[in-house]
């Protein structure tokens, strides 16, 4: 009964997640264009016939979110401040857009997502990837970004409804190795700050992921 509550809590706060301070017409215009311009340049590039809108809010924190009740994507200021390019913006607006089209299956669809909201991020993040490809953006900005915004807690203090931001990371690693890996070769992050950042920090991560990939990916990638 308790899982259910909370379920039903996280479900409401979905519903409302997005209202926030009016946009500043004169000064932040441009940002509501960008977030449009870039969110249905991936709808249409994936053909996704679910109707979705996007909004940029003037709200100072560092978040982006999905209202389930009318699947609307809102892109909150705090956020904009750790984008370096469109790729970076199109990361954070794909992974949204995947938590999206399960909102579309469904009231029941959504209830699981909020109880199972772990596993749902790690699927939003690949599906995002997917989304990135397809609307012909860099999916390594996937990593980069979210090494910008992600937290690092202790086992003891997860957040309930997020992964620890290493095991995303990671995560997205393995897929792109995986699925798109020439995009990991001589790419053009390579010498980016960030990137270089999580190559420091994922050595032994990263190297399982060759040893479980070397049989089945013919693109070699030792960084």
């Amino acid at each position: 009964m308790k899982k259910f509550i909370l379920c039903v809590f996280a479900l409401f706060l979905t519903f409302n997640v997005c209202f926030a301070d009016e946009l500043r017409l004169d000064k932040e215009a441009k940002y509501q264009k960008q977030v449009m311009q870039v969110g249905f340049r991936i709808l249409n590039a994936n053909q996704i016939e679910k109707r979705m809108t996007f909004y940029y809010i003037n709200n100072k924190d560092v978040n982006a979110a999905t209202a389930m009740s009318n699947k609307t994507i809102c892109l909150y200021k705090g956020i904009i401040p750790f984008f370096d390019s469109d790729d970076e913006l199109a990361a954070v607006l794909s992974h949204e857009i995947a938590h999206a089209l399960d909102a579309h299956k469904g009231l029941w669809r959504r209830l699981t997502m909020a109880a199972s909201s772990k596993s749902y991020e790690f699927k939003a993040d690949k599906k995002g990837v997917d989304l990135m490809v397809n609307a012909g953006y860099n999916p390594v900005a996937m990593i980069v970004v979210l090494n910008k915004i992600l937290g690092e807690q202790n086992w003891f203090e997860r957040p309930i409804s997020h992964p620890i931001g290493s095991q995303r990371l990671i995560t997205v690693y393995d897929y792109i190795y995986s699925k798109y890996p020439e995009y990991l070769v001589d790419n053009e992050y390579k010498n980016n700050l960030y990137y270089q950042n999580f190559l420091l920090t994922t050595k032994k991560e990263r190297a399982l992921v060759r040893q479980r990939h070397s049989n089945t990916v013919p693109v070699s990638n030792k960084k």
